[in-house]
């Protein structure tokens, strides 16, 4: 019987006769079937993601290589940048960090000492950071002052950071994706961006990596009420990771009574376990007060302690705002901005402050970290209040670097209960949670990309420091920099003149703007400013050098010599000074005159120490 029965089917379910037979086209039958073999992809792309979202969620090793593999990746651009700010002291023309000898001395000396300088820091500030110190030494000795390896080992301590954070936070959260988001909203944060993204900021991430590493080894050995020889060696290992982390930078001291009362009031850490972490920061302070000659760091008085309590309330709200807005996103100058504030100002931020105190500590048992995150920020900040009192000291995001950290947690928390109860009371609200953070990530990334431009270069960081407070001096005098070591002179005249009018009493730009004036041919202008100087500060070696060379330059043979003499009675070591000697020997209209003069005046004894290097230049 003819009929289709009688024709054999195909693997697709079509009989072999011919398309036409059947009254379809060829072309229509190769469009089913590319249909076909389309929905057979997408049905093996669909298991493939199922098969992989499965073992993802069943890896938590998988999970956090995955993380900060995410991570690495948007940093990576960090490791094309250049050497910024204090990285040209205590890097570039440091001379002790490529001599591994000299690391038992940066356990007894301040950074500057450390690095080759004279003194105490930038504006009177002491720091004590031995740890830094050996981390630079030991980078150093790789490829000597490459940025790129010094970029690289702040970034690798930023993710040991990350890495800490996710074991604090799978812990704590109880929600591994909860925790990822927590860790990428920490990592890539363009305010707190100043602690990693330069390499100079390699202390917060080291500091970070103590304080964090100290409290996961706590909440995993000695919570639930356990006891016993081992975990008191967990004790003491805390204490002295704990220590390691001081040794990196001081201010995580402060960190320590919040996280602890957390560990002790809600993950259940017995109070005395906490006893080696305490001891470890007994330990650091009585040896950073041998090592500075005393506690204190600024050299505050009354009055500066008094703008520093003024100062505090709103330092705390600005903390805050800044982690949650992510602005600005540079250095700022805190001393400058807070200039003018006034005690109405200041005492509607402390308000503030307390209501959100007050709110979180009601909320304690529900929000737990949230009361963590709002202490360990108040106490970390108190001595940064300090500082910011302190003309011309720089830096903002990187003191947020571990309140974020808990922060991130905290909001991660709080982001987790309410997307909960939406589940269970406003399931319409559902998607409410998560459209927050994907737009909170998508905003976090735009300001991470600005971030890497500002840290890319010291001309990106002084423009970015110029547009947060055009009104401060110290983005100004760093442009002026940026302009000198271009060569353009009469640019960086003018950026330092303009530094100069904001900060009239401040050192370096009426240096700087002496210098500038002085080279591009107006050598009397010069000497008015340094006048000034002198009559503001102490007579310096830069500045002798500068002043010497401006009399030159005016024929004022007899001052320069004068001048010169004096200096080099202060600063003989200074080899600018030895080198402007020698040119003035050589320039000097009446050579065997000023030869016989000196020859007379250097026998004086209060003149040994510019004779040990005169004498020698006119064969004495």
């Amino acid at each position: 019987m003819a009929g289709p029965h009688r024709f054999r089917k195909s693997g697709l379910g079509h009989t072999s006769l011919p398309a036409a037979s059947w009254g379809l086209r060829p072309e229509v039958l190769r469009a089913e079937e590319e249909e076909e073999e389309e929905a057979a992809t997408m049905v093996g792309m669909s298991e493939v993601f199922e098969t992989l979202k499965a073992r993802v969620a069943s890896n938590g090793l998988l999970q956090i290589v995955l993380l900060l593999a995410l991570i690495a990746v948007l940093l990576s651009p960090a490791l094309r940048a250049e050497f910024l700010w204090d990285d040209f002291e205590q890097i570039v023309n440091s001379t002790t960090i490529g001599d591994p000898s000299r690391i038992p001395f940066y356990f007894t000396h301040n950074v500057v000492q450390s690095a080759g300088g004279e003194g105490r820091g930038a504006d009177g500030v002491d720091t004590y950071r031995p740890l830094f110190m050996v981390a630079l030494a030991a980078i150093y000795q790789i490829n000597g002052p490459d940025p790129f390896w010094f970029h690289f080992a702040v970034l690798t301590a930023h993710l040991v950071v990350c890495l800490l954070l996710w074991f604090l936070g799978i812990r704590w959260l109880d929600s591994r994706p909860a925790a990822a988001i927590s860790v990428l909203f920490f990592a890539c944060h363009p305010v707190t961006a100043e602690a990693y993204l330069w390499s100079s900021a390699l202390p917060e991430p080291l500091a970070a990596a103590g304080l964090l590493g100290a409290v996961l080894i706590l909440d995993r050995r000695t919570t639930g009420g356990r006891d016993g020889p081992r975990i008191w060696v967990s004790a003491v290992a805390a204490g002295l990771v704990f220590l390691a982390g001081l040794f990196a930078k001081e201010v995580v001291l402060a960190a320590l009574p919040a996280l602890g009362l957390f560990l002790v009031v809600v993950r259940g850490v017995r109070l005395r376990y906490l006893v080696p972490a305490a001891v470890a920061g007994v330990v650091f302070v009585a040896l950073r007060m041998a090592a500075l000659s005393g506690l204190q760091a600024t050299g505050a008085d009354s009055i500066q302690r008094l703008a520093a309590l003024k100062f505090y309330p709103v330092l705390v709200l600005d903390g805050f705002l800044a982690m949650l807005t992510m602005q600005p996103i540079g250095i700022r100058h805190l001393s400058w901005e807070y200039a003018t504030l006034s005690l109405g100002a200041s005492a509607g931020a402390a308000a503030l402050c307390l209501a959100l105190l007050v709110t979180v500590f009601a909320l304690r048992k529900t929000l737990p970290l949230a009361l963590a995150a709002a202490l360990t920020t108040g106490l970390m900040l108190l001595p940064i209040a300090l500082v910011a009192t302190v003309p011309g000291w720089g830096g903002f995001g990187r003191y947020l670097y571990v309140p974020l950290a808990i922060t991130a947690l905290a909001l991660a928390e709080l982001g987790l209960g309410t997307h909960r109860a939406f589940k269970t009371t406003r399931p319409h609200l559902w998607w409410a949670v998560p459209l927050i953070v994907v737009t909170a990530l998508v905003v976090e990334q735009v300001g991470l990309r600005r971030a890497l431009w500002v840290y890319a270069n010291q001309e990106n960081v002084a423009r970015t420091a110029i547009e947060i407070f055009p009104d401060g001096p110290d983005g100004w005098e760093w442009l002026g920099n940026v302009h000198i070591e271009k060569g353009e002179i009469e640019e960086a005249r003018e950026c330092f003149r303009k530094a100069t009018e904001r900060g009239p009493e401040l050192f370096r730009p009426r240096h700087n703007l002496a210098a500038a004036l002085l080279y591009s041919g107006r050598p009397a202008e010069a000497l008015q400013q340094l006048e000034i100087l002198n009559s503001l500060h102490p007579p310096t070696a830069p500045g002798s050098k500068v002043a010497v060379t401006a009399l030159m330059e005016l024929d004022r043979w007899d001052e320069a010599t004068l001048r010169l003499v004096d200096s080099l009675d202060r600063n003989p070591g200074y080899a600018p000074l030895s080198d402007t000697a020698a040119r003035l020997l050589s320039q000097h209209p009446r050579g065997d005159e000023l030869r016989s003069w000196l020859s007379l005046e250097l026998t004086k004894p209060e003149h040994r120490q510019s004779a040990s290097v005169i004498l020698p230049m006119i064969g004495e």
